[in-house]
């Protein structure tokens, strides 16, 4: 009866986030356009491919950082690319992903002319991996933020050389906060599709019955004494990272799903307190929404949002990225890219540096 259970939990979990995500009674009337520049649709299929794969490593510079609320110290890895006399971009990536997962945008975003910075945020990549961290998106936004007033100083950057925060996924949200609070220090934000949570529900949002579902789901099946640790062994296969990827469409366009992306994903996954943060992360609580952030927005965003993500589709969901426009003060821009799925920087890098390029020229001056 247990392995039952655990099957049919195993089986459920990669449906959770689907499930919930009904549709936002907002999304049935007329989508308000206030601040919103819809434009039309790209194909999926990129007009080029990228000529040369960067070498992947896993690790690059370490930075320093203490959190503010333990005052634990830890390092932080990170990679910098291009001449410092250039304006500063920063990465962020998603769950269970890393600097590696911004391959193709690197060189990319170089030869445009830019310094470009990505972390591995806390628990992740080539980072320290602590087991006893409450991880949360409030706990990365912090190391965010540090980071950015950090690398502005050794740079000795003046206060018109200002950043521009992208990320995906869980690491859009974290891009929305450190927006959010770093007026000073930002003038644009990038989302390569965004996380509604740190977690893919809230127990506030949930219909009354499946609240002791997923409790259990938290508490028994992500225990990490408990089922957690199986759980664990089982998701970070070979077999079931490639399965999520095509089969399941986390990858919309699949050309880049290869050995090198495997490895980027799997490596980190061996190091020690992997497994505990996974499980944190996976089991822990959604915190800040799109729109706590978004409300204390007022420079530009640009969202590159793939129309066929089963994660954190554009258009349904409590937190959906359609509705954005209503809720920041600055312009909001929605590029809606077909056939793409939960990871567009990877998938057609060309199609978003085509996009993002340009708007990133066109931002206003500091």
């Amino acid at each position: 009866m247990k392995t039952i259970l655990f099957v049919l939990f195993l089986s459920l979990l990669p449906c959770l986030a689907a499930a919930f995500s009904v549709r936002n009674p907002a999304s049935s009337r007329h989508p308000q356009v206030k601040k919103v520049r819809m434009t039309t649709i790209i194909e999926a299929t990129d007009k080029s491919s990228v000529d040369q794969t960067p070498k992947v490593q896993r690790y690059y510079d370490s930075y320093k950082w203490t959190n503010p609320k333990s005052s634990q110290r830890y390092d932080i890895n990170y990679r910098v690319e291009g001449d410092s006399s250039k304006p500063p971009i920063l990465l962020v990536h998603g769950f269970g992903a890393n600097i590696n997962h911004f391959r193709y945008n690197f060189p990319l975003l170089v030869d445009a002319g830019y310094q470009v910075y990505a972390v591995d945020l806390l628990g992740f990549g080539g980072s320290d991996k602590p087991k006893d961290a409450d991880y949360s998106i409030e706990l990365w936004v912090d190391l965010l933020c540090d980071f950015v007033k950090d690398m502005s100083a050794s740079a000795n950057r003046s206060n018109d050389e200002k950043w521009v925060v992208c990320g995906n996924s869980i690491g859009g949200l974290c891009s929305l906060g450190v927006t959010s609070k770093m007026r000073d220090f930002v003038q644009g934000c990038v989302l390569f599709n965004c996380a509604q949570g740190m977690s893919g529900f809230r127990y506030e949002e949930l219909p009354f019955l499946l609240k002791p579902i997923m409790y259990f789901v938290q508490k028994v099946v992500l225990a990490p004494d408990g089922y957690g640790g199986k759980f664990f062994e089982n998701f970070k296969t070979r077999d079931n990272v490639e399965s999520i990827l095509l089969s399941q469409g986390v990858y919309g366009v699949t050309k880049n799903v290869n050995e090198e992306l495997l490895e980027i994903l799997l490596g980190p996954s061996e190091d020690d307190g992997a497994k505990e943060v996974f499980l944190k992360v996976f089991g822990g609580d959604a915190g800040p929404t799109p729109e706590e952030f978004l409300k204390d927005i007022e420079v530009p965003i640009l969202a590159l949002w793939g129309d066929s993500d089963p994660w954190v589709p554009v258009n349904r969901g409590m937190h959906q990225g359609l509705n954005f426009g209503q809720y920041t003060k600055g312009e909001y821009t929605l590029e809606i890219l077909e056939g793409v799925g939960h990871c567009p920087q990877d998938e057609v890098p060309m199609q978003i540096h085509e996009k993002m390029l340009p708007w990133l020229k066109g931002l206003p001056p500091v």
